[in-house]
């Protein structure tokens, strides 16, 4: 009777994400921030609707109600209320928006315009490239908080201009760090080995450049996420950003100043939200950065 033959098995590799993220759960501080990362976004997209008190009702019958877990606390009032009587819970709820997806939306519209100027500069020579340098180095000597505030003192107090000149202010930053990254690949052998394989300037961006930059895209993306964050809170606690009563970190903080010996919960808990918002940013983005350089090697 002849004998069964066996094949030999198949070998399947994962894919460059799938290796990422294989890599990426082993580090448990950077599956913290990702499921953390994932909450925010969750409560940015959802939360709204969730919560049972709108975040601008005053009520003189609550005010400067403490935090449920205080013994004069209230379960329906979990954070308790401010000077105003407004519930806390529902002013940090809406402050995700406010706060983290402005952020988040002034950091994507840099990232997006960075890496596109970012790569064009890096792929040209010669005087452009030259001034463009000394250009992105001039604005990025001035400090990103600092050109922010001037940016809105000229276009005036309001939120949509605090994201504005948030987004102006991380917009250098992007095409430095992937002017720099792709000008530094150009000088590696593997892309002189596609030149003399005959292929076109956007075909060597596209499949030989973007993938070997990915790093430097993740590190600044975070990079600037939290920095984005600090900037659109402090400009909205200066009182140019966004105004009361909108329930904006930085201007809840900045409301809660004159209360912090008799209502302390009024500023600990927006300085809370805005310190875990830029702790798990931080997180996520050194993870990636850790499992993307361990996949390389």
């Amino acid at each position: 009777m002849a004998s069964k033959t066996k094949g030999y098995p198949e070998i399947r590799i994962p894919s460059p994400l799938t290796q990422t993220w294989l890599l990426y759960r082993e580090n448990t501080l950077a599956m913290a921030g990702f499921w953390g990362l994932l909450f925010l976004l969750l409560v940015m997209l959802f939360g709204p609707t969730l919560v049972h008190f709108d975040p601008l009702q005053q009520n003189a019958d609550a005010l400067l109600l403490p935090p449920s877990w205080s013994h004069s606390g209230t379960l329906q009032h979990f954070f308790g209320t401010d000077d105003l009587g407004r519930d806390l819970l529902s002013r940090l709820v809406y402050g995700v928006r406010l706060t983290f997806g402005s952020a988040l939306l002034a950091t994507i519209t840099a990232l997006l315009l960075g890496t596109l100027i970012g790569m064009l500069a890096g792929m040209t020579q010669g005087l452009k490239s030259s001034f463009l340098h000394h250009m992105l180095d001039m604005l990025l000597s001035i400090p990103s908080l600092l050109l922010a505030i001037v940016l809105v003192a000229v276009m005036g107090p309001g939120l949509d201009n605090a994201i504005l000149a948030v987004t102006l202010t991380l917009l250098p930053q992007f095409i430095r760090a992937i002017y720099t990254a792709v000008s530094q690949e150009l000088q590696k052998e593997y892309i002189i080995a596609v030149r003399l394989d005959g292929s076109t300037p956007l075909r060597i961006l596209r499949l030989a450049i973007l993938p070997n930059i990915v790093d430097t895209l993740v590190a600044q993306t975070t990079r600037s996420l939290t920095t984005g964050i600090l900037d659109i809170s402090a400009i909205c606690f200066l009182g140019i950003g966004a105004q009361s009563p909108l329930p904006e970190w930085g201007t809840m903080l900045a409301d809660g100043m004159d209360l912090i010996y008799i209502g302390s919960w009024t500023v600990t808990l927006p300085g809370l939200a805005i310190a875990f918002s830029v702790l798990i940013t931080h997180l996520v983005g050194d993870g990636l950065r850790k499992a993307l350089q361990q996949g390389i090697d």
